[in-house]
């Protein structure tokens, strides 16, 4: 049975985020779903006036509290009505940063997959979880699933996978028990950026190695030769039946080859499919 971590902030993105994880158990064997908030406030938040030159007292920062709690008390149990009845809803509070929060309780309780909520251009405010997806997303030890504002939830039948065919063997990981796309089992769509063609020179040697990783799988290879690779991948995306896009872990993955700049202007781009990042 698999465990998921959502932090929440109430947010309309953070909602979105709940609702297509709702649509998600009904298809993989979940067990538990843990809600994540962080009642962190800075020093200087407690003790400095706010944009409105009001200092909060620490009534009003116990009144705050006292409806978050319930807020997350009927967040849980609207959940447990749209949920499986098996299927356990904790809701877990830290008085840490959010960041910290979510590598602790990681560690913790080793959840199988973390879900995030990210803001698309077109999102109706701004949520504090999505705003840090990607240190959130970089420090995370397990998968994480990023969910857009607007994204509805489809069944996974297909996966886009950018992949740089010089380093094919990152492929391996997906084979991984702790792999999401084992417990999802999509249709694999494999793609390439190769604006210089150069995969043609190796094309059998590839195809073999792909034949042999991806031997549990049904997959499908496909070329593209855009210049931009963000542009190029989620046009792909766009233009094909794919309900996700997979990033594969480590110094040659579809977000590691990016600055933190270009990285967060393709997660803004990216407001129709989920990014799942393996670990």
């Amino acid at each position: 049975m698999k465990t998921l971590l959502m932090p929440v902030d109430f947010s309309a993105t953070s909602t979105n985020a709940l609702k297509y994880a709702v649509g998600l158990v009904k298809h993989i064997d979940v067990g538990k779903i843990i809600l994540l908030k962080s009642f962190y406030k800075s020093y200087y938040e407690q003790i400095l006036p706010s944009a409105d030159f009001v200092q909060i007292s620490p009534e009003e920062i116990q009144n705050e509290r006292k409806s978050i709690d319930e807020q997350l008390s009927l967040l849980t149990q609207e959940l447990k009505l749209q949920c499986r009845p098996d299927i356990i809803v904790q809701v877990t509070t830290s008085e840490h940063p959010l960041l910290r929060s979510i590598v602790d309780i990681i560690e913790e309780e080793k959840p199988d997959l973390l879900v995030l909520g990210s803001d698309g251009p077109e999102a109706e405010e701004e949520s504090y979880v999505g705003q840090l997806v990607i240190p959130i997303t970089k420090a995370s030890a397990v998968p994480v699933l990023i969910i857009p504002a607007h994204a509805q939830y489809r069944r996974i039948s297909n996966t886009l996978i950018p992949c740089d065919f010089t380093k094919v063997s990152r492929l391996a990981v997906i084979q991984s028990l702790n792999s999401p796309l084992q417990w999802l089992h999509p249709n694999l769509v494999i793609l390439n950026i190769d604006p210089k063609q150069t995969h043609l020179s190796h094309e059998q040697e590839n195809l073999n190695s792909l034949k042999t990783l991806l031997a549990d799988y049904t997959y499908n290879i496909h070329y593209t030769t855009d210049q931009n690779t963000v542009t190029g991948i989620l046009n792909y995306a766009d233009e094909h039946e794919v309900e996700m896009i997979t990033a594969l872990p480590g110094k040659y993955s579809f977000f590691s080859m990016f600055t933190h700049r270009s990285t967060t202007e393709a997660l803004t781009l990216n407001a129709k499919h989920p990014v799942l990042i393996l670990k």
